[in-house]
Formats: C-alpha cells, sequence, structure tokens
C-alpha cells in the first residue's frame, strides 16, 4: 500500500526548514516501521500543478499499520525536524493501490498525471494502458501508477509518475491528448524531490 501526504508550508517561516537532508526517518531501525518507508518527498515546481503544492510517499505495509502510525505521528516522530513540522500543514492523504511500479524517484523533474478512478475502473486495465504508454516519451522513465483504494483520498483519484532529465524532455507528454483523453487525466504538474538542490519554493 502507498500512503501519499498532501501538504503545504507556512509561508511566513523559510522554506529552506522543511527540506530533507537526506536523513531517514527517525523511525528507521524500529521494528514496528521498518518496511515503513518514505519513498519520495516531491515538491511543486514553477508552480505548475495543484494545491496542496507537496507529497509525501510512503511505503505502507497494511492498513493494520495505520493506528501504530497515527500514534507516532502524534507523538512529532516523523521525518521532519520539529522546526519543519511547524512550518508543514498536513491537508489531505490517500491511500492507494500501487498497480505499476517501474525505477525509483531520482532526480530530475517528475511530471504527475492526475486521473480520473473510482471503484468502477478495472485496475488491470490502467496497468496495461500505462504499459502501452511506458516506452512512448524520449528520455522520459515511468515510476508508478498509483490507484486510490476505494474512496480513501483526495479526487480525481489515481495519479502517475513520470521522471525527465529536463524541462523541454516533458514537452512530449503534455501535448500528447489522444492519451489524455483515453486515461481521464485532469490535471498534471511538475516535481522535484525536495534534496534537490535546484528545488525552488511553490
Amino acid at each position: 500500500m502507498i500512503y501519499i501526504e498532501y501538504m503545504e508550508h507556512d509561508r511566513s517561516i523559510p522554506f529552506e526548514l522543511i527540506k530533507p537532508h537526506g536523513e531517514k526517518g527517525s523511525w528507521a531501525d524500529d521494528d514496528a516501521f521498518s518496511e515503513n518507508q518514505p519513498l519520495a518527498v516531491l515538491g511543486r515546481a514553477l508552480r505548475l500543478g495543484p494545491h496542496p503544492p507537496f507529497l509525501a510517499i510512503w511505503q505502507c505495509r497494511t492498513f493494520e499499520r495505520l493506528q501504530e502510525w497515527e500514534s507516532y505521528f502524534k507523538a512529532r516522530r516523523t521525518l521532519h525536524s520539529a522546526a519543519s513540522q511547524n512550518a508543514i500543514h498536513l491537508c489531505q492523504a490517500g491511500c492507494y493501490t500501487e498497480v505499476l511500479s517501474g525505477p525509483p524517484i531520482e532526480g530530475g523533474i517528475q511530471y504527475i498525471e492526475f486521473f480520473t478512478h473510482d471503484v468502477s475502473h478495472r485496475e488491470e486495465v490502467v496497468a496495461q494502458h500505462f504499459s502501452e504508454r511506458a516506452g512512448r516519451y524520449e528520455n522520459g522513465v515511468l515510476n508508478a501508477v498509483l490507484c486510490r483504494m476505494g474512496p480513501l483520498g483526495p479526487d480525481p483519484g489515481a495519479l502517475a509518475i513520470w521522471t525527465f532529465p529536463r524541462h523541454a524532455d516533458v514537452e512530449q507528454i503534455v501535448f500528447d491528448h489522444q492519451w489524455q483523453r483515453t486515461l481521464n487525466i485532469v490535471r498534471s504538474g511538475l516535481y522535484r524531490k525536495l534534496n534537490d538542490e535546484t528545488q525552488k519554493g511553490p
């Protein structure tokens, strides 16, 4: 299961305070959380994308862990330092099935497509569509396709995360109107990992 937190930051507090510095979460050696790790923390680039501007993407083993997470987070033992936590507002969250997985999210530019998905859509069909697209864009890498578990998450219900080396490489996927219609892609945005020094405040 993938758990995503959608966040914004208090603009009165310097953006640098919420940037991770490559450290693992404070529970890295805790048996209860050893298999639940952050996959990426992404920040919107150039204000291109929906609000809120930050996504923290976590790997979570099961729903059973959510109760433990709630207690853990209330104790303020999170990915961020105490100063960072004061700068962050957790707006909403969602639980997702990873219907297609690719290489880990690394450097470059992340292009995220938000598309419509609900219980009437078959996840294997979604996975097949994105498999057909995966090699379509020069220099593009498909990192993950995530579909909301039932209604447990914000609309439109699903997202696909791609990585491109440069802004210019994104143009081809932006103008692929045929697949956008086929997959009901309603919004997209540009993002970077927050520990990328080229990231600017959204």
